[in-house]
């Protein structure tokens, strides 16, 4: 019998440079890519926090298993992504972060699939996911590592960024910076939790 072809898309796998990394700093230049997309304001952790990764997940499983599949096609969930708009995280007040979610999904998943989706998720659990967007969005020229270790802990890392692209001619572009999370800090020790970061940069005026 011939078996059968997974043809399930998996980011991981086709954006490899962009999804996985190691703690030797690197050059990427993420291309344009769709995204599920929540934004909003208050300590990470927090309950505002929360409810949007509730609201992003709860949304992007409904169209996978209730709408996606139906359409004859499937895909792996992405990592969770993070947008940190905080010109100065040391001096503000972490009830003051502005942030925004990212999960990254097919082309194919249109607007009308995800008001589906939205439905269903309306009926079964009363929740709104109107907030929820579905967005373009293209990065540009970044450096990118690895952060092994905490959250609380991710300033150093940040520092290293700076430090290589000032080495290298380069400055901060002013974009916001960017974390995608590879595990889930319930689940495995805080100096085993795996954070990529990466820092938009640009030629040195």
């Amino acid at each position: 019998m011939k078996a059968k072809t997974d043809n399930k898309i998996d980011f991981s796998k086709t954006h490899k440079d962009l999804y996985s990394a190691t703690q030797k700093i690197k050059e990427v230049n993420p291309g344009r890519g769709t995204f599920l997309s929540v934004v909003g304001q208050g300590a990470p952790g927090g309950p505002a926090f929360q409810s949007a990764v509730e609201k992003l997940y709860t949304l992007v499983y409904t169209a996978k298993f209730g709408v996606a599949k139906a359409k004859g096609f499937d895909f792996k969930v992405s990592n969770l992504e993070c947008l940190y708009d905080i010109p100065d995280p040391a001096r503000t007040p972490k009830d003051e972060w502005k942030w925004q979610f990212l999960v990254r999904i097919p082309e194919q998943l249109s607007e009308k699939d995800l008001q589906q989706a939205r439905e269903a998720v309306q009926k079964r659990k009363e929740l709104d996911t109107s907030a929820v967007k579905r967005i373009p969005f293209e990065e540009g020229r970044c450096l990118q590592t690895l952060h092994l270790g905490p959250y609380d802990q991710v300033g150093g890392t940040y520092d290293a960024l700076l430090k290589h692209a000032s080495e290298n001619g380069l400055d901060p572009s002013g974009a916001a910076a960017h974390e995608i999370y590879l595990n889930d800090p319930r689940r495995v020790p805080p100096e085993k939790i795996k954070t990529i970061v990466r820092l938009p940069v640009a030629e040195k005026k």
